[in-house]
């Protein structure tokens, strides 16, 4: 017969799940740094701390309950404790990511435009590139209580791109190759940021740079003595690298390619 626990040891076992499942506040992580009289160094380091529990809970390394989809948004909740706490101690990556958390809803947040908006500016101003880029397009889209300012999006998009960030150079080559946000399209500097973007690894700027090879656009294939059938092997690499990244467009030109 399979053994089978007492009640008083199964009301311990449950009691003791709970407090294993019980979240912590961002107001206890602050409590804890300020009733230690950390200085400046060691908030520093907290703060580091803090993020890095923070992905742990958000990646499933740290465990709060087991294999539930309760279990799993529980997780999110709780990395969005230690984020706070983090970005509050001033960790620039940490900003950025809150603001994300607002502007999605993520695990349980109340969606915020407001306050994602207040978080990127805060990680902007840091120098966060994610943080720079995310307001940039707030801003375009007037979001988060802004009047749209394209002028102040496109300064912002620049200091990400200035900043290494791949995602913010492939933004960057969609607006001067459509002429969005009042910029004059200009498809030299579209395909210089697109091959930027590729060359980091961005999906988006790799299927950009597909599409300049399949259609010789920013004379391009002049300016490499390409002929169709060379330019199109190359737009075939360059799509089939942002398909690996399950990039919808990449994937669709690919198929009409091989027709």
């Amino acid at each position: 017969l399979p053994l089978r626990c007492s009640a008083s040891e199964q009301k311990k076992m449950i009691a003791k799940r709970k407090q294993k499942s019980k979240m912590t506040t961002c107001d206890e992580l602050m409590k804890r740094v300020e009733q230690t009289r950390m200085n400046l160094v060691e908030r520093n380091k907290q703060a580091i701390q803090y993020f890095e529990d923070g992905q742990g809970y958000e990646n499933g390394s740290k465990e709060i309950e087991f294999g539930t989809d309760r279990g799993q948004l529980q997780k999110e909740r709780q990395a969005f404790q230690y984020f706070l706490a983090a970005a509050m101690l001033g960790h620039k990556d940490a900003m950025g990511i809150v603001g994300i958390y607002y502007s999605k809803g993520k695990g349980g947040v109340t969606r915020d435009d407001r306050k994602a908006l207040d978080w990127y500016e805060r990680g902007q101003a840091a120098g966060d590139s994610r943080s720079a880029r995310n307001a940039a397009l707030f801003h375009a889209q007037g979001r988060g209580g802004k009047y749209s300012d394209p002028e102040y999006a496109m300064r912002s998009l620049q200091q990400a791109a200035n900043a290494k960030n791949a995602r913010a150079k492939s933004n960057l080559a969609l607006i001067y190759e459509s002429g969005k946000w009042g910029r004059h399209p200009d498809e030299v500097l579209a395909l210089k940021y697109y091959r930027e973007a590729a060359d980091a690894g961005d999906a988006g700027g790799q299927c950009g740079l597909a599409w300049f090879y399949e259609k010789n656009k920013g004379g391009l294939w002049e300016a490499e003595n390409l002929d169709s059938v060379k330019a199109t092997d190359l737009a075939r690499h360059y799509y089939r690298l942002a398909a690996d990244q399950n990039h919808v467009f990449a994937r669709e030109s690919l198929m009409r390619l091989r027709k």
